[in-house]
This record gives C-alpha cells, structure tokens and sequence, in this order.
C-alpha cells in the first residue's frame, strides 16, 4: 500500500493524511455578526464597512480529512500548515465510480497523467481511509502549525516515499500549470473537424473561422 505510519512524535511533513480538520465556509452575501450581544444577517461589505476591528462572525465549520502539501522546510518553520482537502473519489473529481477492477486502473493511470487537479489516494481501513478518496487541490484549509502539532492524534499516516514524490510533482505541475484552449493551432479545417465531436460551447479562433 502506498501509505506508512507516523508515529505521534515525527515531525508533520508533506503528505501526511490528517483527519477532523476544520473547514470554515462562508458567504459574501450573507452572514451571522456578532454586535456585542446581539446577532444580526449581514453583507460581508456592510461588516466591514461597520467595524474597522476584527469581525466577529458565527459560522458553520465542518470537520473534513486533509492533506498536508506545505513543504517540509516549511512546515518546520512555518506559522501555518496548508491542507488540501481530501474528500471520497466521486465527490473530489464529479467521475463516475468504476464497476470492475479493469475500467479501474484506466481511469487511475489515465487521470494521474491528464487531470492535475486531483490526487487518487486508494483505500485502505488498516490508516482510517475507508474508501477510494481524492486530494482537490483546489479546496486548501491553512491551520496553525502549533494547533496541528498539538493534536498529531488526527493524523492517520502519510504517504510513502514513491507516493509522496509522485504527490509534489503532482502539486506542482498544478500550480504552475498553462490554461489554454487545445484547439487553437488547428486550421480550419482541423477545428470543423474537431468541432463537429466537441460540445457547442467550443468556439474558433479568427483564424479558424
């Protein structure tokens, strides 16, 4: 399996798989101020706008499980860890779960090439992961360093090295991606062809009209 245990004492690294981590979610268009005693529904603006002091807020906060993808340097020195959310395979990437062990392994190898926005972490009941997940590195959570360290309890275990090396080149590859449309250097003809396959929102290029 591709993950390995850390024992309560190690050092948080990269890669390691923690549970109950707290996820804030919040909205700009409504929420609950606290005004001394009293609590009113607000714009996030009119808030700000009201108190130059810290706002206080009461807001839903949801136990999720993360990945830590601060680097070890980082997470050593570091004020803050940053998580990626891990979240179970169909909810983390809107694909529909395999029915065979077959159209498995091609999605696995086919999306650890092509799709950078998410990592596949297999089960395994053995670290507390119960089902097939997914790290969306699109979904990050920052948390104390020092909180993190206080509860080492919530850590299910981290990857190993081939897995964790994998996941920084992974992470990696996600940041610095280059969005771009794949038919742009199409010609005409090219791009009437690609179309006629694509969905209606594909639009051409001058050159390709």
């Amino acid at each position: 399996m591709i993950y390995e245990s850390a024992g309560g004492d190690e050092p948080i690294r990269q890669g390691d798989i923690f549970s109950n981590i707290p996820r804030v979610d919040l909205s700009f268009a409504t929420m609950a101020i606290l005004d001394g005693e009293e609590q009113r529904e607000t714009a996030w603006k009119d808030a700000v706008a009201d108190s130059p002091s810290p706002v206080v807020a009461v807001l839903p906060v949801k136990p999720v499980t993360g990945i830590v993808i601060t680097q070890d340097c980082d997470t050593v020195r570091g004020e803050y860890i940053c998580l990626a959310e891990v979240a179970d395979f169909a909810t983390a990437t809107g694909k529909t779960v395999p029915t065979s062990a077959k159209k498995w392994q091609s999605l696995i190898k086919q999306h650890a090439k092509t799709n950078l926005r998410w990592f596949y972490l297999p089960a395994a009941t053995d670290f507390g992961i119960a089902a097939r997940m997914a790290a969306d590195f699109r979904v990050l959570i920052r948390v104390p360093l020092g909180d993190l360290e206080k509860h080492r309890e919530f850590r299910l275990c981290r990857l190993k090295t081939v897995a964790r090396e994998h996941f920084r080149e992974s992470l990696a590859q996600f940041f610095r991606r280059y969005p771009y449309n794949e038919w742009y250097p199409l010609t005409k003809e090219e791009f009437q062809a690609y179309s006629e396959d694509s969905p209606e929102s594909v639009q051409p290029y001058p050159w390709q009209e």
